[in-house]
């Protein structure tokens, strides 16, 4: 854990009589782009809800960088270098692409360092993305509503990229857009951790991979031997 830059130690969450979050405890190095998988029912939103801040946890806690940051909001883990996008798109419909930008510009301290810059930069022009765009948000079509939320999460200069299924509803092409961009991010020193279904983009982009089943850690390993693990194999095709 003292390795990590976002950990979680025994974290537990219960609605009702439904534990969605059993025993969770999971590190995450620096430079590291780890995906969270698992089927429908896993207790990948749940997760998600709890490493953002959304929810609090009925145990455990939330480290980031070292911190303990268990009982603090969303919005104090993004000022301390969480960067977030959601499953359902948070971009403001009715504002420009530029404000839209502008707004986490506006919220946190922006004498983030160059390399950090530079990630948003990137992503913008890999994404088709004009800073000084005029045009409401909504006349995006879904992708690039999708890609400027990415990009939205970067104009923080996070630190750790928190992303909850990023290519929901992109074509294939789409897909490996997001995946190239992602990749390239993660060779100039970003955190990403994805929560994701689409194996196909895991096996692209995942250093390594972490199975939740039943809101536990079933599995963790590299790419390779998860996509080979057998008991994986059978909670996917609905068997376990």
């Amino acid at each position: 854990m003292a390795a990590s830059i976002l950990a979680t130690e025994r974290l537990a969450k219960r609605f009702g009589g439904v534990i969605a979050a059993d025993q969770v405890s999971l590190a995450v190095a620096p430079g590291e782009l780890r995906c969270i998988i698992g089927p429908n029912g896993a207790g990948k939103s749940t997760l998600f809800a709890l490493l953002c801040g959304i929810y609090p946890p009925d145990a455990g806690r939330v480290l980031l960088k070292g911190r303990d940051v268990t009982a603090e909001p969303a919005f104090r883990r993004v000022r301390h270098g969480l960067g977030l996008t959601f499953q359902t798109n948070r971009a403001y419909h009715s504002l420009s692409i530029r404000q839209n930008l502008e707004i986490p510009l506006r919220a946190e301290r922006l004498d983030r360092t160059h390399e950090r810059g530079q990630h948003l930069r990137y992503a913008l022009d890999e994404f088709g993305l004009d800073p000084l765009d005029e045009r409401p948000a909504r006349e995006l079509p879904h992708h690039r509503l999708q890609w400027l939320e990415i990009a939205m999460a970067l104009a923080n200069g996070p630190e750790v990229l928190l992303l909850d299924e990023p290519t929901a509803g992109l074509s294939p092409e789409e897909t490996r857009q997001t995946a190239r961009v992602l990749q390239h991010l993660n060779r100039s020193g970003l955190t990403i951790i994805v929560i994701e279904h689409d194996i196909a983009f895991v096996r692209e982009v995942a250093q390594s991979v972490t199975v939740l089943h039943q809101g536990r850690v079933f599995a963790e390993g590299s790419v390779e031997s998860i996509t080979a693990h057998e008991d994986v194999r059978r909670i996917y095709l609905g068997r376990a």
